[in-house]
C-alpha cells in the first residue's frame, strides 16, 4: 500500500457537544498527491494509497474519523473511437495511527478502460475528526 503526501490541507475547528466527553470536530480537507496509470493494453487496475491528515492528537483525545474522496486530476489518451473509461473510489477509511498520532487515510481506487490510456495524479479528500481537547 503506497503511502503519498499531502498539499493545501485545510483544518476548520469547531466547538461541539459529543458522546463521551468529545468537544471538538476538525474538518480536514486538501489534495493527495498519486500516480496511477492504465495503458491501452490493461483492462482494470486496483490500487490503495495511504496519507495522513489533521493535528496531531494523542491517543486519549482522539474519538472518531471519518473520510470521503474524488478524483481531482485526471488525464486521458484516446487511441481510436469508441473508447472509455471509469473510475471508482471502492473505499475511503480513517483512523487513528499510533506512530504519528494523526488520523491516517485509506483510500483504494478502481480503474478500467477500453482503449483508453489513463492517469489520475490527485485526489481531493475530506475527513472529519471527532475528539477532546
Amino acid at each position: 500500500m503506497p503511502a503519498t503526501n499531502t498539499i493545501g490541507e485545510q483544518v476548520l475547528e469547531a466547538v461541539v457537544t459529543g458522546p463521551d466527553g468529545a468537544n471538538r470536530l476538525l474538518t480536514c480537507t486538501g489534495i493527495a498527491n498519486v500516480q496511477m496509470s492504465l495503458t491501452r493494453t490493461q483492462e482494470q487496475a486496483t490500487e490503495t494509497w495511504t496519507f495522513l491528515v489533521g493535528p496531531v492528537l494523542p491517543r486519549p483525545q482522539f474519538y472518531r474519523a471519518i473520510g470521503t474522496a474524488s478524483v481531482s486530476l485526471q488525464t486521458v489518451d484516446i487511441q481510436g473511437a469508441p473508447a472509455g473509461f471509469t473510475v471508482h473510489v471502492v473505499s475511503v477509511e480513517a483512523d487513528w495511527d499510533d506512530e504519528s498520532e494523526r488520523v491516517e487515510v485509506r483510500v483504494e481506487v478502481l480503474l478500467s478502460s477500453d482503449m483508453t490510456g489513463v492517469n489520475i495524479h490527485q485526489r481531493r479528500y475530506w475527513v472529519t475528526i471527532l475528539a477532546q481537547m
